[in-house]
């Protein structure tokens, strides 16, 4: 069973953290939502507090056991929340158990499946943890937010950090090889019948924001956010993303 917390009352939101995070980094947006809505944030495979126990975590399986959370909860259908990696995990749960889901939100996310380049990349990233993690974090992180919010948002990026530090480095090689594999799964936005919440941060650096605009269909569940923000959204626009997050 993956490592989870779950706080206050009300329609219950499941939220997924991205890679290199855990359920830690929703802390803020929890304390401002779990007066209404009962807030479940789960650890995926090899990050936080749950164990990494294969060599590949794909989508898939991710999405089976955030599943697994929602049985031992008795919860039939709820909204979820995923950032970067957990965005992916949401649409591989939106299209599996399609019955388990009632809205998603997608933050800094996307429906694409990785390009050649993007894949090559994420092998390349493995390597250089098992080398020399602490390089890795210190050069990835700050990118992480978009350049006029460096400044502004030293804090929370030195708390992303800390987090990222703790990731063991078989869960972020599982996760970046499950990340390579996962499908294009762009469909979702026109099969999937519940609301759609779209955020994206117009200077991400992470999730190429222009070529995912580029395929999001004009449809009325579909609510699209684009902020002048980095990968960092729900910390660079929190009061924004919590008024949507509010209004669902």
């Amino acid at each position: 069973m993956l490592f989870y917390e779950s706080i206050g009352v009300g329609k219950p939101i499941v939220f997924l953290h991205g890679f290199l995070e855990n359920h830690k980094i929703w802390n803020r947006l929890q304390n401002g939502l779990f007066h209404h809505n009962q807030i479940i944030t789960i650890d995926l495979p090899g990050h936080g507090n749950s164990e990494n126990l294969q060599d590949v975590n794909t989508m898939e399986e991710m999405a089976e056991k955030v599943i697994e959370v929602l049985d031992e909860l008795n919860l039939e259908k709820v909204t979820f929340v995923g950032h970067s990696m957990g965005g992916y995990v949401t649409c591989a749960l939106a299209d599996i158990f399609l019955e388990r889901v009632e809205n998603i939100v997608l933050v800094n996310s996307s429906t694409l499946s990785d390009d050649e380049a993007k894949k090559n990349q994420r092998l390349k990233a493995c390597e250089t943890a098992r080398k020399n993690f602490n390089a890795l974090v210190s050069f990835s992180m700050p990118t992480l937010f978009a350049t006029h919010h460096r400044d502004q948002f030293k804090d929370e990026l030195k708390f992303v950090k800390e987090i990222a530090l703790k990731t063991p480095i078989e869960g972020i090689c599982a996760a970046l090889k499950g990340m390579r594999e996962r499908p294009d799964r762009s469909s979702i936005l026109y099969d999937f019948k519940g609301e759609i919440y779209i955020i994206v941060g117009m200077n991400d650096e992470t999730v190429n924001p222009e070529l995912f605009l580029s395929l999001i269909p004009d449809l009325p569940n579909i609510h699209l956010y684009k902020f002048n923000s980095g990968h960092m959204t729900y910390m660079e626009n929190y009061d924004e993303v919590l008024s949507i997050l509010k209004s669902i």
